[in-house]
């Protein structure tokens, strides 16, 4: 960097203002451009592709230089904003032509990913929010609290330090901050799949103590037990510390934020990232991206507000069974009701984002547009309580109860701003006629002298004899008179000249500058009284915000359950019903988005049942495509979904409350984290293993398929015991398997059933069924599946080769092979599988030698599938 003795005053005033934000990259103002210096000309260059020059060039050491014009900065402070940049707006106080020495400057505002207003930077669907995390000494509890400074919410949360992360992951904050170091390594450790910029809030002797004083003094209490404070200090203390950085970047009042709110894991299910992630509730595998998943079905929400609260739903499923029965049955009115509900959606569509809006009043940013905005979302109330009043619903009663009259607010902004306002409010033209006589009386002195100055170009032709002559304007000069050279000899003496052009002359006049002062001094307090009348407007819309929080709350609310009715009735769901016997007992229940997706074909429904005496795991077998996977996704999905409040894809569901659901779906490895397919697999099947309880739902596939077959087999069977044996798991279970060796454990186990994805051979090819029943697979038909993949016709061939060379020698029915021999001798837990699987192998080749007697040839397809399916059900 340059010597400071080398440094200009203005390079010297960047610097001052760096060394107070050096985590974050200053847009210095410059005439009609924005500037960055040094290492952040570098850092913005590389990122918004500008081009990366220097000032001073001749100097030995040049100060490295890059900007854009003023007039572009949305577009650039979206790019760095995406890129998790911090960024300072540095503002020009001073007219530059004015300034007496260096041009004043300030910080009109600081913006990081996590402390963003305006909602053209960020998602309309998502909240924008910014975490802070604070733990005890010994890292055991936690803090967490989430702002979204755009919306207004704020709440927190205390939790286990082994839950951070995932509740990290729940929420996906863009930024989250902490003022341990620490903390922060172990954050930066962290293997987030999105990228939140992870930073130390450096402020100096912040306890607990000030971080109580700070939601003290700002929400004017001398208690914060009425914000669940009592044993949650370490969680109001990531509190305090979230409210005192977003303090220290925004200088508007943050009043408007909402009460702070304490919630509990306990109110809600378990979902770890893992399972968010198989069962794509927000964001498909296949796409990365909303199409594919859960709420690309769900969400067909009309308002931003609306859209935001159903992933919140989605994402925190209810396990309060009253507070479920009371979305359902909200839904079912709505769902009875259809005609009215329509109606209802049809106004809510035409309702913008007001809680963005609240958030705008608040920190003094509203515009005149949005003023407008608000005006008309809120004179959409009558209409919906008129509506809402034709549902017999209590808990859309009390939703329309929340619906206050606003016509004081209303009238307000219809009285006071104009229908077509300007966006910017220093120029004029906000303020409608009749609010304010003084500002109807400049308007008319503005006007008419306005007026005058067109009839004196008309007089002072004729008086003077010019018919060229004309009255002009411009910024530097005021009103002139432009007379042209041909007609010089006609100026009348009075006329002071003012400026020489190439081909006339310009003058003014005592009686012209006369009208002038009266006209621009009429304009410029126009401008200034318009500009006060709209901050006093403006300031009367702050009292109100919390009665606007309210409506855009229940608009939200009502937005979701409309929506959950709408979808239930377009896709013919049904209603869940919430049961006490710990039972799942649903019939034809169907994946919501494949469902969606399917073009040309049906989707085939299917049944399950579970409990927790002769039911509670299910083994599922059945080769590849067959819908193994589908199957158990749809299961997961249908309990999520009716905790959230949504009716289900299915004929009729019965459910328990289900307090976690857990999958370990498909194949992947985390080369980050230097972790094998088979490490990931089996650290997923611990994490379940060491949470489930009773009350949970684990969906389990292909367990043991990253390693040897007997390692694989033996890890699976073991994994079912441990589920069905440990009182303190004994979760309902779906297990999809390719090990037919694990339906001997239903001959074991009594708790443990075997079921099947049905499948018909046919002339050497496999007919997919997709239709689950009682019994096992007789074997897993991978080669047939290879074979509809496009896998060339002589590997083929062969593995058909191998596998008969297998059948006959590795596992003939007069005893295990030397292979299995030693596998055995090395472990002997293992006996017991083994006599298991091979208790029965006579009686099963028996029935394998008479299926292949069938003379498949001479039968029709009918007959053919009937008599196999006779003798697969034998074996």
């Amino acid at each position: 960097m340059t010597k400071k003795a080398q440094l200009t005053p203005m390079l010297q005033q960047f610097l001052d203002i760096k060394k107070k934000h050096a985590d974050k990259l200053i847009l210095f103002r410059m005439g009609d451009f924005f500037e960055t210096f040094f290492d952040d000309a570098k850092q913005a260059a590389k990122l918004l592709g500008i081009t990366l020059t220097s000032r001073d060039k001749k100097a030995e050491d040049p100060v490295p230089m890059a900007g854009f014009p003023y007039h572009a900065l949305d577009s650039y402070l979206e790019k760095l904003v995406k890129n998790g940049i911090k960024v300072v707006i540095c503002e020009q106080m001073e007219d530059p032509k004015q300034a007496k020495g260096i041009v004043k400057r300030e910080i009109v505002d600081i913006i990081t990913p996590g402390s963003i207003i305006d909602g053209k930077y960020i998602n309309a669907s998502d909240n924008n929010y910014l975490a802070a995390v604070a733990a005890d000494e010994d890292f055991t509890t936690a803090g967490l609290a989430f702002i979204d400074v755009s919306t207004g919410e704020f709440k927190y949360t205390q939790l286990r330090f082994d839950e951070l992360t995932q509740e990290l992951y729940r929420n996906m904050p863009k930024e989250i901050i902490t003022i341990s170091s620490e903390l922060e390594k172990k954050l930066n450790k962290t293997s987030f799949d999105y990228l939140p910029t992870i930073s130390n809030y450096d402020i100096p002797f912040f306890d607990q103590e000030e971080a109580e004083n700070q939601l003290k003094e700002h929400y004017s209490v001398t208690s914060l037990e009425g914000f669940g404070a009592n044993e949650n200090d370490v969680g109001i203390y990531a509190a305090g510390l979230a409210l005192s950085y977003v303090h220290s970047l925004k200088q508007e009042s943050l009043k408007y934020l909402l009460p702070l709110r304490f919630y509990s894991l306990d109110t809600v299910m378990h979902l770890d990232e893992v399972s968010r992630k198989n069962l794509e509730l927000t964001k498909s595998i296949r796409y990365n991206s909303r199409y594919g998943s859960l709420i690309s079905v769900l969400d067909t929400t009309n308002t931003p507000m609306g859209a935001r609260k159903l992933q919140t739903w989605l994402l925190n499923p209810l396990l309060d069974k009253n507070e479920i029965e009371e979305r359902h049955n909200a839904v079912d009115s709505f769902k009875a009701s259809i005609a009215f509900t329509e109606d209802l959606r049809k106004i809510l569509s035409d309702i913008s984002d007001i809680s963005r809006i609240i958030s705008k009043i608040g920190t003094k940013r509203i515009n005149p547009r949005e003023m407008n905005a608000l005006k008309n979302n809120l004179k959409f109330a009558p209409q919906i309580t008129n509506i809402l009043s034709e549902f017999d619903n209590q808990y859309i009663a009390e939703l329309k109860n929340r619906i206050k009259d606003y016509s004081e607010i209303t009238n307000l902004i219809s009285t006071a701003i104009v229908d077509n306002p300007p966006i910017i409010i220093t120029e004029g033209g906000v303020i409608k006629k009749g609010y304010s006589d003084y500002l109807d009386e400049l308007r008319q002195i503005s006007t008419s002298g306005k007026a005058w100055i067109a009839r004196m170009e008309e007089s002072e032709r004729k008086r003077t004899g010019i018919p060229s002559l004309k009255v002009g304007y411009n910024k530097v000069f005021g009103y002139y008179i432009e007379v042209t050279k041909t007609h010089k000899d006609k100026i009348p003496d009075y006329y002071i000249r003012k400026q020489t052009l190439v081909n006339a002359e310009r003058f003014i006049s005592p009686q012209l500058k006369e009208y002038e002062s009266k006209v621009l001094g009429a304009e410029d307090r126009i401008k200034s009284l318009e500009y006060e009348i709209f901050s006093k407007v403006r300031d009367r819309l702050h009292k109100k915000i919390p009665l606007i929080q309210e409506y855009a709350e229940t608009i939200a609310t009502l937005d979701v359950l409309s929506t959950f009715g709408h979808v239930a009735y377009k896709n013919n769901y049904c209603k869940p019903v919430i049961n006490d016997d710990e039972v799942i007992n649903i019939k034809h229940s169907r994946h919501p988005v494949i469902e969606a997706l399917l073009q040309d074909e049906k989707f085939i429904p299917n049944d399950v049942y579970l409990n927790d005496k002769d039911c509670k795991i299910a083994l599922i077998t059945g080769p590849n495509m067959a819908g193994k996977s589908t199957y158990l996704r749809q299961i997961g999905l249908i309990i999520i979904m009716a905790q959230c409040g949504s009716f289900v894809p299915a004929e009729s569901a019965e459910l328990p409350i289900t307090d976690k659901v857990f999958t370990r779906v498909g194949a992947s490895d985390n080369l980050a984290m230097g972790q094998s397919t088979f490490l990931v697999e089996m650290l997923e099947t611990a994490n379940i293993l060491n949470s489930a309880t009773p009350r949970s739902l684990i969906l389990l596939d292909e367990i043991g398929r990253g390693t040897s077959t007997f390692d694989g087999l033996s890890l699976a069977w073991a994994i079912v015991e441990h589920i069905h044996n440990n009182p303190k798991i004994s979760a309902k279970t779906l297990f999809a398997t390719h090990y037919h060796e694990l339906t001997e454990l239903e001959n074991i186990l009594p708790g443990v059933k075997n079921y099947n994805i049905t499948v018909k051979e046919w002339k050497n090819k496999i007919i997919f069924i997709r239709k689950i029943e009682r019994g096992s697979a007789d074997q897993s038909y991978g080669i047939h599946v290879a074979q509809l993949a496009g896998v060339p016709q002589t590997v083929i061939d062969r593995a058909k080769q191998i596998l008969r060379n297998l059948e006959e020698h590795e596992l003939s029915p007069q005893g295990l092979t030397a292979k299995a021999k030693k596998q055995i001798l090395s472990d002997p837990s293992q006996l017991d599988i083994f006599d298991a699987i091979y208790a029965k192998t006579e009686e099963k080749n028996a029935i394998l030698e008479e299926i292949k007697e069938l003379d498949i040839e001479n039968l029709t397809p009918l007959q053919a599938i009937q008599k196999l399916s006779e003798l697969q059900k034998k074996i």
